[in-house]
């Protein structure tokens, strides 16, 4: 498939790595791919690990793994924020079962683990998560970037080049298929206007448990 016409999800929470999540953006972006910003909800700004804002183009209800050629799961500590998501797991359970690429960074292991979706291949991983990644059922392997089948894992910022030439063979072998419309969106931007400063507020009315959120300090 030639890259100009392949979709790419990057899905996004909070926490997230700043090179893990707008490195694959922009990079995919620039060979010409549709790259679509996919988080719990539409709209809602998601803060990185230092403050960087990133918006999501669409809610992770309104799409499914035939909108897509590709996932990306960046790292930082958003994948422990997407494995409580029900959809999202479910979202890439369903992509790694019905062998579209899926290529995740660092902790994303965390949402790999949670999936139940690296059991029997070969992973690698932020190497403090490594133990997670062997618990699910992994061969961890010490390495920058590791390929099994149609499942990517790498380790860290620096491995980025690598991970994302990955990527982009996984569009180069792609069959071009016939795909349902996206829903209508407007690309985010990764213009930096202000922080967005990470807060907790209450899952309910008295509740003890408490929900992570993010806005424009």
């Amino acid at each position: 498939m030639d890259v100009s016409k392949a979709r790419v999800a990057v899905l996004c929470e909070n926490q997230y790595q700043e090179l893990e999540l707008w490195y694959p953006v922009l990079r995919l972006r620039e060979a010409g791919a549709t790259v679509v910003i996919v988080g719990p909800a539409r709209g809602e700004v998601y803060a990185s690990k230092l403050g960087y804002p990133a918006v999501a183009e669409v809610a992770i209800g309104e799409v499914t793994p035939d909108h897509f050629d590709a996932v990306v799961v960046p790292g930082g500590f958003s994948p422990e924020y997407l494995r409580r998501n029900k959809s999202i797991v479910d979202f890439v359970r369903a992509s790694v079962t019905g062998e579209k690429p899926v290529a995740a960074i660092c902790h994303a292991g965390w949402l790999l683990a949670t999936a139940d979706v690296v059991r029997g291949r070969r992973a690698t991983s932020v190497p403090t998560i490594r133990d997670d990644v062997r618990h699910a059922g992994a061969t961890w392997l010490d390495e920058p970037v590791v390929r099994d089948g149609k499942l990517l894992t790498a380790q860290l910022p620096n491995d980025l080049p690598a991970f994302l030439a990955g990527v982009l063979d996984f569009i180069a072998e792609a069959e071009e298929t016939t795909r349902p419309p996206l829903p209508e969106y407007t690309p985010s931007s990764a213009v930096y206007r202000a922080p967005a400063l990470l807060k907790n507020r209450a899952a309910g009315p008295g509740s003890a448990n408490y929900r992570a959120y993010a806005e424009f300090g």
